[in-house]
């Protein structure tokens, strides 16, 4: 509130000001025109003083106008001047007479009425541009003191001039009976300043104000807090559940794991006795049980490589491979696999290197993986699109199908463990995909719209060379 009233008080103080330099302009356009009219008639006296008494009978601004020859010596008014008085002594008359231009006076006392008068005065100059006269004019204190009240008549003011004398006010007793703040502009077309009293701030009226805002703080406080411990609950909330399904995911890893390896044993000597078996029954009947048998044996390995992959990650052969040498590998299967399947491959790679630290097998078992889901998304004429690249330090696969798609409630799901929208399938394929980046410090993510397609995005580490 304080603050609201200085910026009134200051508003009042500019409006003041502009008044005070638009009545001096006009004030000394006037005085200006009028010396024009004195020049014609110099050498008539009588003419003078008739002019002198018309303008200032007609003008309610000044309080008396004055004629002064070029040696300063006044001896006609509006008002009759028994004797004539020297005022050649005073500084605005010695500046009129030197720089032949209108001046105002400060605040001086009137030598023919002694009263405290300021004044306007212009030369009257020659056709040569001699001095030959100086018309002056008083101005009427009450009259500007009027109009300022009736522009604001709320506030108290005062007018002083260059040397600090206040010579208008509205308040005689203003310096002791306020202790509010005041706004001092300077007045341009004058040495004057105006001073603009703020108005006293009743402190009665400030308690509702100042309970109501207590009030709107209190308010807006609690909803903040409310806010904010909304937002620390929901990341708390978000942060436990990725936490437990980090934990649930080390469950299941260790115990696929733990399982795998229990598998793996009895499978290898199966495979070995199935081996033996086929070599020692040649007949076409039982070679084909055979290779069913087989195959099938190889599909539990895949599962249990899955299974292994899965739990802790173990040691694994690294070393720094280009990014495109394993993609061009890998790209032998995968197009092999588009013929089977009727689809267009397209590979799309940069020139430059792009060195990564990673076991070779595993980027390719994440490369088919992910593209064997695409295979089963998609029908024949559709297209499969892997595009290698780098940006910022990382390492870019970006595989892409115009298959079916996938719906949102299925891509929430896409990453846990066991679960498949096909009807054959460990639902282990992208789990261990995402595993296998993770391991090496990446990202994978997948956008899909259903009936357009899906894109996996796979972003590793650049190796430093």
């Amino acid at each position: 509130m304080k603050q609201e009233n200085k910026e009134q008080t200051k508003a009042v103080a500019d409006l003041y000001r502009d008044y005070l330099n638009r009545y001096i302009g006009e004030a000394s356009s006037g005085l200006e025109m009028l010396a024009l009219v004195v020049n014609t008639t110099h050498k008539n006296k009588e003419a003078i003083e008739k002019v002198l008494k018309s303008t200032n009978e007609k003008d309610a601004r000044f309080s008396g106008f004055y004629y002064a020859n070029a040696d300063g010596i006044l001896f006609l008014g509006s008002h009759p001047i028994i004797n004539p008085v020297n005022i050649a002594d005073r500084p605005y008359i010695q500046e009129v007479l030197n720089k032949k231009k209108t001046t105002v006076s400060p605040a001086v006392i009137d030598r023919i009425n002694h009263n405290k008068a300021i004044a306007i005065a212009t030369p009257v100059l020659s056709p040569f541009t001699e001095v030959t006269g100086i018309l002056i004019s008083s101005l009427r204190f009450n009259y500007i003191s009027d109009t300022l009240n009736r522009l604001e008549p709320k506030y108290d003011f005062e007018v002083s001039d260059n040397t600090g004398t206040v010579f208008l006010h509205n308040n005689e007793h203003i310096k002791h009976t306020t202790d509010n703040e005041k706004i001092t502009l300077p007045v341009d077309k004058a040495q004057w300043q105006i001073t603009v009293y703020s108005l006293p701030i009743n402190k009665s009226s400030l308690y509702p104000s100042f309970f109501i805002e207590l009030l709107v703080s209190l308010f807006l406080t609690n909803i903040i807090f409310l806010l904010i411990k909304y937002t620390l609950l929901k990341q708390q909330a978000k942060l436990e559940r990725r936490q437990n399904e980090v934990q649930k995911l080390e469950l299941v890893g260790a115990l696929a794991a733990s399982t795998a390896h229990e598998i793996r044993n009895p499978l290898t000597g199966i495979k070995g006795l199935v081996t033996l078996l086929s070599e020692k029954y040649n007949a076409p009947e039982d070679q084909f049980y055979f290779t069913v048998i087989q195959k099938e044996i190889d599909r539990i390995n895949e599962i249990v490589s899955e299974f292994l992959i899965l739990g802790k990650p173990t040691a694994v052969k690294q070393q720094i491979y280009d990014l495109k040498d394993i993609i061009k590998e890998v790209s032998l299967i995968i197009q092999s696999e588009a013929n089977l399947h009727g689809i267009e491959l397209i590979t799309v790679m940069e020139d430059k290197d792009i060195p990564i630290d990673c076991s070779k097998d595993h980027i390719k078992q994440v490369i088919l993986n992910i593209t064997k889901n695409a295979f089963e998304a998609m029908k024949q004429g559709h297209t499969l699109t892997i595009e290698v690249g780098s940006r910022n330090e990382k390492a870019q696969i970006r595989i892409t199908d115009t298959g079916a798609g996938m719906p949102d409630q299925i891509k929430k799901k896409i990453f846990d463990p066991f679960f498949t929208s096909k009807k054959t399938g460990t639902g282990l394929g992208l789990v261990v995909c995402k595993r296998i980046v993770d391991m090496y410090n990446g990202e994978v993510s997948i956008i899909s719209t259903e009936g357009k397609g899906t894109t996996v995005h796979i972003l590793l580490p650049l190796a430093n060379i």
